[in-house]
């Protein structure tokens, strides 16, 4: 190709030398709409630090981001 080579994105390999293209490790996805050089991602942890709240008109839930993964 054209240009200097540049390492994979983070969470994504290639067999080849030289590779135009880096494919997502098992486990990480690329969205439709990223571009080849954007970062595979993975499915967040189940939320954290559940809390709910009840009374008798209504239900609140509170939670801490997920963690990446």
């Amino acid at each position: 190709g054209e240009g200097p080579c540049s390492p994979c994105p983070p969470n994504s390999r290639t067999t080849s030398g030289a590779a135009m293209v880096c494919t997502c490790r098992n486990g990480f996805f690329r969205a439709d709409t990223d571009t080849a050089d954007s970062a595979c991602t993975s499915v967040p942890s189940a939320p954290r630090s559940v809390i709910s709240n009840v009374n008798e008109t209504s239900l609140v839930l509170e939670w801490s981001e997920p963690q990446d993964t």
